[in-house]
């Protein structure tokens, strides 16, 4: 279906004079008005938004249809629901699902504002009576505590049918040149969120702080603590709720980077101050990592069963229902630690001791972008240390050592990214990546090569079939050569990371006035 044209209606305008100023050139057809209820669809993080993209239901007390705008005013896309789809895979198969999955990916597709309206079509026909173009006149009002009071937002909407763009188009300058009409640039989207409280946009979990380079290092360190902070907040109740998995791992690496930046960044902040947080991020990280464990294994297990057969596929249901029910009981016991006592204590001190203007450590007055700079490279030059001496079958344990380093410098290179070449930080942060997408991937291959023992034993206890302990030996082999390929990986991607020319380019980088190289 071709793009619509919009426009926000400034006088007086009726269904009744919109098909009189087609008429005679086209048939007309005004149909009743009625109300329909709209809710906008998107992620946490607004992936649909960034893309470019609408998602919104529409439910007129006879059916339930969902509309896709994507992104670049290309053609939208209806379709009648039977209900509103939680992730992209509750949507039909075909071009929107694909398109929404793109954008979203594993996130669940939640409500980011409605819309009371009122709505009346004009159906516009040429002269053998083939319909070309539908016109909506609505009134809208926002819905939400925040919602502004008033008789609502008018618009109109011409919509061509396929094959009728000119069509269309025509009518749309047709009604624009003689109606009150003016071009519709406000985001509906945008009106509908304000009302429920947010922004589109307002959420991610990127580290975005703007930073001076020669600002004090405590009070640097402090601001970028206190991003992280409302970044693991903002996902507590999401993970609680058990919404998607995103949300777990977004306070679990809000989590991490926290630990990463009282670890690497001792000196700054008073030691005796921020000694007993290092400990209590210690427990929540602890607390947050079989949940996010199972998580992986739960997606990569979804993803291999797509990739073999039918059979093989349904050898794999005992393995992954036994791993579901074990995520619940996780889940529940993360709920009960992220809504204790302790937790809410955690969060009120940290924030209390954020806020407060108090003395740094020994570090905490020299300039932020000279002690970034020694720790990003004391960063880099352990972890090509740690890297250089593995031998050519590593144990796990070393592997997984060497990805910790491996985050740490990424972590570091993301805090301070503002102060320093924004081209060239990205540049050395895709190669780290690649690094560390290798480690991760043989870690949780390896984590869970780990676990199929224990589970074939509870499989077998629960009086599970041949077929799924069949299946369990095929997901071993794989498991092990996911291994040996990763390692692979890593060895081709870490080798001109940890090359010369690498550490040089950080070291200018990160090059602070009369700095340590």
């Amino acid at each position: 279906m071709p793009a619509p044209f919009r426009f926000v209606i400034t006088g007086r305008l009726g269904a009744r004079t919109v098909a009189r100023a087609l008429e005679p050139s086209w048939r007309t057809t005004v149909e009743e008005a009625r109300p329909v209820v709209r809710r906008y669809l998107d992620t946490f993080d607004w992936a649909l938004w960034r893309s470019g993209g609408r998602l919104l239901v529409e439910r007129d007390g006879r059916a339930t249809r969902l509309r896709w705008e994507p992104a670049g005013g290309r053609s939208a896309r209806t379709m009648r629901l039977e209900c509103e789809p939680r992730f992209a895979a509750d949507l039909p198969a075909g071009v929107v699902r694909r398109e929404v999955a793109d954008a979203a990916g594993e996130r669940a597709l939640l409500p980011a504002g409605q819309a009371e309206v009122r709505r009346t079509l004009v159906r516009v026909a040429d002269g053998k009576a083939k319909t070309v173009a539908r016109v909506w006149l609505e009134t809208a009002r926002t819905a939400g505590e925040d919602a502004p009071t008033g008789p609502g937002r008018r618009t109109l909407r011409v919509e061509p049918l396929t094959g009728y763009a000119a069509a269309g188009a025509e009518v749309a300058a047709r009604l624009a040149a003689v109606l009150p009409l003016a071009p519709d640039e406000r985001d509906e989207l945008a009106d509908a969120a304000a009302a429920a409280g947010r922004t589109p946009g307002d959420y991610t979990s990127k580290v975005a702080v703007r930073l001076t380079p020669g600002e004090p290092a405590e009070r640097a360190v402090r601001r970028v603590l206190s991003r992280l902070l409302a970044t693991l907040a903002a996902n507590v109740e999401g993970t609680v709720r058990d919404l998607d998995t995103e949300f777990l791992h977004d306070l679990r690496v809000a989590t991490r980077r926290t630990r990463t930046c009282l670890g690497q960044l001792r000196g700054v902040l008073p030691p005796g101050t921020v000694a007993p947080f290092a400990e209590e991020f210690r427990w929540l990280g602890d607390a947050t990592r079989l949940g996010r464990d199972l998580d992986v294994f739960l997606l990569d297990l979804e993803a291999w069963r797509r990739e073999v057969t039918p059979a093989a596929a349904a050898n794999l249901g005992p393995l992954i229902a036994h791993l579901r029910a074990r995520r619940e009981e996780v889940h529940r016991a993360l709920a009960g630690e992220l809504e204790s006592a302790r937790f809410t204590r955690l969060l009120r001190r940290w924030r209390r001791v954020l806020g407060r203007r108090a003395p740094g450590g020994e570090d905490g007055a020299r300039p932020i972008a000279e002690v970034a700079g020694e720790r990003t490279l004391r960063a880099y030059r352990r972890l090509v240390r740690h890297g250089e001496v593995l031998p050519p079958d590593p144990p796990a344990t070393a592997m997984h050592r060497l990805r910790i380093d491996a985050k740490k410098l990424r972590y570091l290179l993301e805090f301070f990214a503002g102060l320093w070449d924004g081209e060239a930080v990205a540049a050395v942060v895709r190669e780290l990546k690649a690094v560390q997408d290798a480690l991760g991937r043989y870690h949780d291959a390896w984590i869970q090569s780990e676990q199929l023992p224990a589970l074939g034993d509870e499989l077998i206890a629960a009086g599970a079939g041949a077929g799924a302990l069949l299946a369990m030996g095929e997901l071993a082999a794989a498991l092990a050569q996911r291994q040996a390929a990763e390692l692979a990986a890593f060895a081709d991607r870490f080798a001109p990371f940890a090359a010369e020319a690498t550490r040089a380019r950080l070291v200018e980088l990160v090059a602070w006035p009369g700095g340590v190289r």
